[in-house]
């Protein structure tokens, strides 16, 4: 404080009474002006809340691994999905289905066998071939395997969809659906000893054996392997049966043999795959050989003798650049066809077991979405000189080439409005059958074979 500003009071003051006097005089003056009040609001403002500490999540308890009741070999307690045989149910309205079904499935001699007809004849038959009836919806969920049955009577085909079931399509008497699998069947056929049975090998690791005339489904086969990639669940992608044992190949890259008077029973195992196993084939005259392909670009060709649970040498490999979606033999096994999703089909000559057969003979440009990796090429029944496969050309085809990659026949039709993921062909007539992402099937044939 200036001495000029201070009272004669102030000069009988002490220090400390005048450093007193001063603060209560500026509090005074700050309470006026509200600077107190600010200063206090504001601290109001920046007392920090106090942490709530946040329950932590108890750690899970770790259940015990539960023993497996197929390996055992006893029975499961708790009634699972898989143990078993279970009837489909039968509505009363699908009694004449069945009853019908089982008149059409007897087996004739073939007539006019269409697979064995000559170059020229066979040629000139697949070209008169049409959708001489609309497309037939069968399901709600898209087609993923197809198998026609044999039968000379009627038309039956049986068709497994993405969601687990397996449709019985019979021209004469309509069609039946079963729920059978729980995720999609990717492979479906029609057994080669008894055709009144049905193998079906679905992607949630299961095998079923459907019985057409006593109308039951069993469950002969799941698997309990967890897959290297992609996933921890394994799953089944192919079959192939050959008296009465069934070869079985799984996404862990494993192929497994069981025989079906044994259900549930692995006789004979091997890993052959790092990664997925796509499709297997029994060899078709000498049973002792099996073709399978694989995610990893190689196709092998592999002796049953040597089988082995945990290795087994390949006898020959066919290296691809890229991953396939299947292999087959031709029906007198001296010719392999590949499909690859490098967009090329490949053809081998396979008479002999050398290394000159692992060099493909043609290589066949073919259109592929680069999403669509279900495309197959297959080889006709009885033949080794034709092979069929859906296309993803516009129009909507199906075509059948020779082995020198012309196209033999397109198969193209006003019914035909959207492409087929799934193509297969009658065993001994001229019939060819479509099906695609909408549940539809489109069936080509001569004008008088579906009246």
């Amino acid at each position: 404080m200036d001495e000029n500003n201070m009272s004669d009071e102030d000069e009988t003051l002490t220090y400390e009474q005048l450093r007193a006097k001063r603060i209560k005089k500026n509090e005074e003056m700050f309470d006026i002006l509200g600077v107190n009040q600010a200063a206090k609001t504001l601290a109001d403002c920046l007392k920090k809340k106090p942490l709530v500490k946040k329950n932590e999540p108890k750690p899970a308890a770790i259940e015990p691994v539960k023993r497996s009741m197929r390996i055992a070999h006893l029975p499961n307690p708790q009634g699972s999905y898989y143990s078993g045989r279970f009837s489909i149910s039968r509505r009363k309205e699908d009694s004449y289905f069945v009853e019908k079904l089982n008149d059409d499935v007897a087996i004739k001699e073939p007539v006019n066998d269409f697979h064995r007809l000559a170059s020229k004849k066979f040629v000139h038959v697949l070209r008169s071939l049409d959708m001489n009836i609309p497309p037939i919806k069968i399901s709600e969920f898209g087609i993923q395997s197809l198998a026609i049955h044999p039968s000379e009577t009627s038309l039956i085909i049986a068709a497994g969809d993405r969601k687990g079931n397996i449709t019985l399509y019979d021209r004469n008497s309509e069609m039946q659906m079963s729920m059978v699998h729980k995720a999609q069947v990717n492979c479906i056929s029609f057994c080669t000893w008894d055709k009144n049975k049905l193998f079906s090998t679905s992607h949630d690791g299961s095998v079923g054996y459907g019985d057409t005339v006593k109308h039951t489904f069993d469950i002969i086969y799941k698997s309990e392997r967890k897959c290297i990639s992609r996933s921890n669940i394994n799953h089944t992608t192919w079959h192939s049966d050959c008296e009465r044992n069934l070869l079985i190949g799984n996404g862990s890259g494993h192929v497994d043999m069981i025989d079906t008077r044994l259900p549930d029973k692995i006789i004979n195992s091997a890993w052959c795959h790092q990664r997925s196993v796509c499709t297997v084939q029994y060899h078709p005259l000498l049973k002792h050989y099996f073709l399978t392909s694989s995610e990893i670009g190689v196709v092998s060709l592999w002796d049953i003798r040597s089988m082995t649970d945990k290795h087994i040498n390949p006898v020959l490999q066919f290296k691809h650049p890229k991953e396939l979606t299947s292999s087959f033999f031709s029906t007198d096994g001296t010719k392999m066809v590949s499909t690859c999703i490098d967009n090329n089909i490949r053809i081998f000559n396979t008479e002999k077991f050398n290394l000159d057969a692992t060099k493909p003979t043609y290589i066949i440009p073919y259109f592929r979405q680069y999403y669509e990796h279900s495309l197959q090429a297959k080889w006709n029944p009885g033949r080794n000189d034709a092979f069929f496969i859906t296309s993803m050309l516009w129009p909507a085809r199906m075509q059948v080439y020779d082995c020198e990659g012309n196209v033999l026949h397109d198969l193209i039709s006003k019914n035909l409005k959207s492409r087929c993921i799934v193509m297969e062909v009658h065993p001994t007539q001229a019939i060819y059958v479509g099906g695609n992402t909408y549940g539809r099937l489109h069936i080509f044939s001569t004008k008088n074979q579906l009246i």
